[in-house]
């Protein structure tokens, strides 16, 4: 690597760094003044709020990060434009596109890296720290062995669909429980209600629960049957429930597609609303860099005035980037556009017009 191409790093770096600490600052005092009442309400003590916000940081961490680059980005450019650096380099013989190099590859680092995060880190933090607000903090609860996770659904094997209103992590168990088993068309055959389920021996036992037969029209057939305990052949374990909760920020792009395959043998339309939230969770990842080929080119300009305007219309552009991205995604779940379509198109638009950009970069 030169030393000019360390040298715009290094200070490319300890930007993103400062503003990172700061965004990340700013987030979780935001977000505490919001939820204040709640805390003070439930009275909740200070380790477990400790607790989920220590949960919520990969969280927050890719929501700050894109913003992060961009201000880093026209800070660094805007500082070497009035030291006249951008001038020497020019002048010694260094492209627009080699002093925009270094930055262009370390978007793309990390764009990647942010992936790596939502794959692997988000889904399993973004449970804990549900787990902790839902079964904790809004219920006034002391022990973190007490969370739970609100309205989760599983797929199983077969024909089945479970429902449960609540599942309390540390003993395994569902509340308020809803068991539909369809036929060959997707016809509801059977629907149990219980007010609870424990996993007990590698087998789920209902408990008070209530056996419907149902018709071809989906009205009940007979008369229903009640059941103090009743034990259920249901290929799921507690860890499946965890695994495919509701929430689709607690999944990975491998969960969801499994989850939208079961899906769709109960509503096409809402599995084709949740690939457009599968293919957005690839191309999230990738702002930080559309951002990168936006902004440099703008912010590098070293005519008079050139800088501020750049700035000041690059920040137009990113905006404008979001509203578009919200009117594509809004779209595709509308079904007006094709669901990769919708979830590409502004990281595609606004790279294309950065790439232009650059390469009129003078």
């Amino acid at each position: 690597m030169r030393i000019l191409d360390r040298y715009l790093l290094n200070r490319f770096m300890y930007a993103l760094l400062y503003c990172l600490s700061l965004f990340f600052v700013l987030f979780i005092v935001i977000d505490i003044f919001n939820n204040l009442d709640e805390f003070l309400k439930s009275g909740v003590n200070l380790r477990i709020v400790i607790t989920y916000y220590l949960y919520s940081i990969p969280s927050i961490f890719i929501q700050v990060v894109p913003v992060a680059v961009l201000v880093s980005i026209l800070y660094v450019l805007g500082t070497l434009n009035r030291h006249n650096e951008i001038t020497a380099m020019k002048a010694s013989g260094v492209s627009a596109f080699h002093i925009l190099a270094p930055y262009l590859f370390m978007g793309a680092v990390i764009s990647f890296g942010i992936f790596l995060v939502s794959e692997k880190v988000v889904p399993k933090t973004s449970i804990m720290s549900t787990s902790i607000m839902e079964g904790l903090i809004e219920k006034g609860k002391k022990n973190l062995s007490e969370r739970s996770i609100k309205n989760v659904t599983l797929f199983s094997k077969g024909s089945r669909m479970v429902y449960a209103r609540e599942f309390e992590l540390s003993t395994d168990t569902l509340y308020d429980v809803v068991l539909l088993d369809d036929d060959s068309h997707h016809l509801v055959q059977t629907k149990i209600t219980a007010k609870k389920a424990f996993y007990k021996e590698n087998r789920w036992h209902l408990v008070e629960a209530i056996r419907f037969q149902m018709n071809r029209r989906g009205e009940l057939s007979g008369d229903p049957q009640f059941f103090n305990s009743l034990v259920v052949n249901l290929e799921a374990q507690p860890s499946d429930f965890l695994r495919e909760s509701s929430q689709i920020e607690t999944m990975s792009t491998k969960q969801l597609d499994e989850y939208m395959r079961h899906l769709k043998r109960v509503s096409k339309k809402l599995a084709e609303k949740l690939l457009v939230d599968f293919h957005y969770k690839i191309a999230f990842p990738f702002v930080s860099f559309v951002v990168i080929l936006i902004g440099a080119p703008l912010a590098m300009r070293t005519e008079r005035g050139g800088a501020l305007r750049g700035i000041g219309t690059s920040v137009g552009i990113v905006m404008l980037y979001y509203g578009i991205n919200s009117l594509c995604l809004a779209f595709g779940k509308g079904g007006y556009l094709p669901p990769i379509f919708s979830a590409w198109f502004s990281n595609l638009f606004f790279a294309i017009i950065g790439l232009y950009l650059i390469n009129n970069s003078k």
